[in-house]
């Protein structure tokens, strides 16, 4: 064998023992997948390097993320970047916009969050509701009737009370000096007259029945100005009045009263309220000028209010979100050969040129190796 075919051999042989064993490194990082064995015990280098390692890797990796690179201080960078600033902002004025157009309801807001959530607001507000105006129905109920009349009312009553002997003296006056008085007087008297015996009857031919019902008009007219029955008059109209105040709630109104009043009060609230009315308002017309102030500038204080209460809370929304745990979990539920696809996809080129690389170096060995043969 000459010289130069010896080099040259030697050379071919180094180029591809380098180059073959690159290829075989590189694809045992990943093959095989399974260890395998021979007469039970496991052969060396299996699995591949990252199937054994892969659990750890996934640890490391999810480590490396959440504490280099999406850290809390790089969330807080980002939200108060001009490109989230700009993304809310797109988003809330795509919300109004929709909100204005489609006139959305509380109703539909709701009912986005859970279904049927509008519905069970209605009937908890309305129960409570009903809850609330029996408990004042009951505390009411035993209350007195002078407590639950506010001051200045009271003394308007009490100065109305204080009037009234004068006005029920005037109406009593009025009555007796009127027609319809002398009519009933005149009745009164006759049959006063016919049903008493024959002494009273006697009377009317002594004197006429006009002139007893006259004398009786002016003994009355006497007697309801005399001082003495005014008195009386005040003393009897103080006590009832007295009386009432004094008397509780319960003592003038029956049970069911109580039950129909109560209920009375509710419906009116219920109707005056009218929750499933407001629930199914348009937002957008609430308040038109209102709405038309928040897409004036409100929004803005709601964008800065969002970023605000993000930023400050991205620690804890981080740590709750358990993003080391989300990332190995993701990292686990690969497929090997779909990790294998991905890493040989992004570093192929890099491959190639190691392989082409253990070749260069076998070469140029061989050759290195066959010129000192020869020269030996």
């Amino acid at each position: 064998m000459n010289d130069g075919f010896q080099i040259i051999l030697m050379t071919i042989l180094g180029a591809l023992i380098g180059g073959l064993t690159n290829m075989l490194a590189i694809r045992m990082l990943f093959r095989p997948y399974e260890a395998k064995y021979l007469f039970g015990r496991r052969l060396p280098l299996t699995p591949g390097v990252i199937p054994r390692r892969r659990e750890e890797a996934s640890v490391k990796m999810g480590e490396i993320i959440t504490k280099h690179l999406l850290t809390p201080d790089a969330f807080v960078e980002k939200l108060g970047s001009r490109e989230t600033q700009n993304f809310i902002m797109l988003f809330i004025d795509r919300q109004i916009e929709t909100i204005e157009s489609e006139k959305l309801t509380l109703r539909y807001f709701m009912n986005r969050l859970n279904d049927g959530l509008a519905d069970k607001v209605v009937k908890s507000f309305n129960d409570k509701l009903r809850e609330k105006v029996d408990e004042e129905g009951v505390n009411l109920y035993g209350r007195k009737i002078g407590t639950l009349v506010p001051e200045d009312a009271m003394t308007t009553l009490d100065g109305k009370v204080r009037d009234l002997q004068p006005q029920i003296t005037s109406k009593v006056e009025a009555y007796i000096n009127s027609e319809k008085g002398y009519r009933d007087f005149y009745t009164m008297t006759d049959e006063f007259i016919e049903n008493r015996g024959r002494l009273a009857r006697s009377l009317k031919y002594l004197m006429s029945k006009e002139t007893i019902v006259a004398n009786i008009r002016n003994e009355l007219n006497k007697l309801i100005h005399h001082p003495k029955m005014s008195e009386i008059q005040v003393r009897i109209i103080n006590d009832e009045y007295e009386k009432i105040k004094n008397s509780r709630v319960d003592e003038l109104i029956s049970d069911s009263d109580r039950e129909k009043l109560v209920h009375s009060v509710y419906d009116v609230l219920r109707k005056q309220i009218d929750m499933e009315g407001i629930l199914d308002y348009p937002i957008s017309e609430f308040n038109r000028d209102m709405f038309e102030s928040f897409k004036a500038r409100g929004k803005y204080q709601l964008r800065d209010n969002i970023i605000e209460y993000m930023q400050k809370n991205t620690g804890r929304i981080v740590e709750k979100l358990q993003l080391a745990e989300v990332i190995k979990k993701q990292i686990d539920s690969f497929e090997l050969s779909h990790i294998e696809d991905l890493v040989m996809e992004i570093s192929s080129k890099e491959f190639r040129m190691i392989t082409m690389l253990g070749f260069f170096l076998g070469g140029l060995i061989g050759i290195i190796q066959g010129l000192i043969v020869v020269f030996l």
